[in-house]
Order: C-alpha cells, then structure tokens, then sequence
C-alpha cells in the first residue's frame, strides 16, 4: 500500500484548471459554471486609484504598485521560468537600442521631417561623465517589461555656493524600489518613494521630489517617472505589456514542469475532477466573512492557498493503489442560475499517455502563438513560429523595415524623454535631442536618390553617392 503526505503533493494552476501532482499519479481539476469571480486574474490590477485609499507605509502614503503592491516583484517570478518571454523582451530591447546612441536635429524640408545626426563634443563631454550607454540599456529593459521606467537627477553641488548650476548625471532606478506618491488635493504627483517596501526596515525610505522641466535644478536630488500611459490609468503605474498574455506565460511555464514530474514519476492523469464555481464563490465568501469577523485582511494568495489546500486532500485520498473501502464524500449545493444542485465531479480517465503527451505539446505551441502575439513582436524577428519554421531573410528585412516605421518613435521618447531633458536644461539653445540610430535607415534613405538622406549632415555627400 502506498502511503501519500501532503508534503508529496504539488498543486500546478492556472485560471480554471490545475493538476494535483503526486507520486503515484497526476489528477486534474477543472472549474465549472459561470461565476467569474471564482477564477480571478492573473496579478489583478486596480483600475482606478481615486476609489481606493492610498498604502501607507511608515511615514509615507504611497499608490500601490498591484493589488498587494508587489507588481514588478510578481511579473519578474512569472518570467523566471519562462524560457520565452524573456528572450523576446530582450530582443525588443535589443531593436529599440539599435547601434547606440546618438545626437541628433530636426529639420523640415520640402514637407518632410529630415534627421541629421550631429556631433558635439561639449554635450558627448557630458554623456562621457557618466555612464550614460548603461542607463539608457537599463531604460530600455525596463519600459518594455513594464511600459515605463524611473529616473534620477543629480544636480552640482557647486549651485549651492553660487556656481553655474547643471544636472550632474541620471541614474535609472528600479521599478522593484520605486513608488508614487499619493495625489494631492489636485490629483499632481509631487514625490516619489524609494526603498525596500517588503523590508523598509532594513534601510527605511525615502522621498524624492519630482523632477520639474521648468525648473530643472530647483532640487539637489529629483526623479520622475516615464511610461507609456496605459487607458483609464491616468493616476497609477502603466501596465506591463504582456499583462494580458501573463496566463498563457504561466500556462507554458508549466508545461515542461508537468511533463517533467511525468517522466520523474511515470505519473498519468487518473482522473479529472470538476469542480463546480459556485463551490469557490461560497468558499470565497465564508472566508471574507471569517476575515472580517476575525479582523484579518482577506487576500487573493489567501484565497488561492485555501483552493490549494482543498485539492491537496482531495489528491491525497485519491492516491495511491487502487483499495477496496476507498471512497471520497463530496457535498451538494443549489446552484440558482443553472436551477439545479451541482457538486464536484471526479471521472476516471484512461490511461492514455500519448494523448496525454501529445495535448500538452499542443498546448505549449498555442501558448508559444499566444505569446508571441500577445508581446506585439512579429515572429519574424523574434525567429519563433507556431509550426517551428524559420522566415526567410527576406521576410526578416521587411518585418524590420515596418518595425523601424512604426515601433521606434514612440518607445525612443519614453526612453530618452528624461536625459532629453537633462540636455536641454544644461546646453539650451542648442536644440539637439539624442535618439537611437539604426543602420538601416540610411540604405532606406539611399534606395531614392532624389530624396536627401535622412542620415546625411549638412555639407556631406548627397544620397546617392551613399554606399549601399
């Protein structure tokens, strides 16, 4: 007789459905019916900060980051073990980032924008002072996993003693220590939070004003927040782009991990258990009541570890060698939509395992789809594809070339946005902005040679003299 422990039991979710994984077998559960509170979303999300009241924490009233305030805390596990995403957000990062940074002016010509990228050493004299290439790198990193991304501004000491006054260095600051303060009376954003908010006794927290564009040096120290505003967010942290794929991502983070215990343990799925949404809706009731009674916080991890807890047992009485006596007592309830009394459902399932295999490939190269499209890269640069074939050079080309005309623009402003500003306060006048440059826009340029190239500084070689 084999004899199972809830320490040998390991419960994989994800939305409706989840596996109870244990030595001798896997079982699987599934939700059924229509209240769509028994499943909640993966990192639920305020939607809007003015009908919640702001976290405080110490001496400081701060808007929370996620429903528990641990959003980039939570999104960076998930991707941890993903095998995926992260490669692709990197190679986003990689396509934004282009051959480096570079200073450039804007000029109209015959209706058209034209880029000239310049040189200046007074303002390359500034970059060079700092670190600037590992800023903008981390900048990069961080507004296409979360959409924005915090900075800070350094002022000269000297200010303080008469000398000319000028932002010193930018340095990019985690949106893991990051946090906005409370709206005042006038829904402005005056300061921002830094620290360890999971341990804020370790070295406390601090407050750093926001940085102001019109007096950039008012302040010794000053940070802003820059992101890609997210709809119906006006007040809070943008969405990470892959927020709406965040189930599809841990639906394929647990795939090789189910299929990893398959072949530890020689497990097949030996029965599917359905589990009615009106058995969680009135467990997730009983437990706000025992909260609120009791005066503890009712949390969605709460909630989950008690559906873990429930599964377990279940897993646990299911297992081991078939023994005759062996029985499982579920309870009834009226379920008022559907007019009739539900319960759980536990059907035994043949073991077939290369069904079994079979459909979880199957689900890993969905999710793989899902992914992919949901992060908004086209397959051909991120060289992945639902049916594992590789795009041609061609199609990669011209994928980058839409790529370049569609997904620069907007990205290099949020990125650049904060030292942009740093320029303009400590060189103004001089109306250089610096950007990304890319190679490619100059053999795109030299394609028409009566067109002046976007690239070419005034007084070099026309366009058509370019090597292509």
């Amino acid at each position: 007789m084999t004899v199972v422990k809830k320490s040998d039991v390991t419960i994989i979710r994800e939305g409706n459905k989840a596996f109870g994984i244990t030595p001798v077998g896997v079982y699987a559960f599934d939700v059924v019916g229509s209240f769509k509170m028994a499943s909640p979303s993966v990192l639920p999300f305020y939607t809007n900060t003015r009908q919640l009241m702001p976290t405080r924490i110490g001496e400081f009233e701060i808007v929370a980051n996620g429903q528990e305030n641990n959003y980039p805390d939570e999104l960076r596990l998930i991707l941890d073990e993903n095998n995926l995403t992260p490669e692709i957000l990197n190679k986003q990062a990689q396509l934004l980032y282009g051959q480096g940074p570079a200073l450039y002016k804007l000029n109209f010509e015959n209706g058209r924008r034209v880029k000239y990228w310049l040189t200046d050493p007074e303002i390359q004299a500034w970059l060079d002072s700092w670190d600037y290439e590992e800023y903008l790198l981390k900048a990069c990193i961080e507004f296409r996993t979360l959409n924005g991304h915090f900075t800070k501004f350094y002022r000269n000491k000297g200010a303080r003693i008469g000398e000319k006054a000028i932002i010193t260095k930018l340095e990019h600051v985690s949106s893991l220590y990051s946090r906005l303060e409370w709206p005042d009376s006038n829904n402005q954003v005056l300061g921002i939070v830094v620290g360890d908010f999971k341990q804020p006794w370790h070295n406390g927290l601090r407050r750093y004003p926001v940085f102001d564009s019109l007096a950039p040096f008012a302040f010794p120290v000053s940070m802003r927040y820059s992101n890609l505003y997210s709809f119906a967010l006006d007040y809070e942290y943008s969405r990470s782009p892959i927020h709406g794929s965040l189930n599809w991502i841990r639906l394929s983070s647990s795939i090789p991990k189910l299929l990893s215990n398959f072949n530890d343990n020689s497990m097949a799925i030996k029965y599917h258990i359905e589990v009615p949404a009106l058995y969680w809706e009135t467990m997730r009731t009983d437990m706000m009541t025992q909260c609120e009674t009791s005066g503890a916080i009712f949390t969605e991890t709460l909630f989950k570890k008690a559906q873990d807890d429930v599964m377990e047992k279940f897993s646990i009485a299911l297992a081991g060698n078939d023994k005759v006596g062996k029985f499982v007592s579920t309870a009834t309830m009226f379920d008022e939509l559907s007019n009739q009394y539900v319960g759980w459902k536990i059907t035994p399932l043949d073991q077939k395992v290369k069904d079994f295999i079979d459909a979880q490939i199957n689900i890993a190269n969905e999710a793989l789809f899902q992914v992919t499209s949901g992060i908004g890269l086209h397959p051909a640069l991120s060289n992945l594809s639902k049916d594992g074939n590789l795009p041609s050079g061609s199609e990669q080309l011209y994928s980058f070339k839409i790529y370049l005309a569609t997904g620069i623009d907007i990205p290099e402003g949020i990125v650049m946005k904060d030292i942009n500003l740093a320029i303009n306060a400590n060189f103004p006048g001089k109306g250089l902005r610096l950007g990304f440059y890319h190679d490619l826009l100059l053999t795109e340029a030299a394609t028409n040679p009566n067109d002046r190239m976007a690239n070419q500084a005034p007084g070099s070689p026309k366009a058509s003299t370019i090597v292509k």
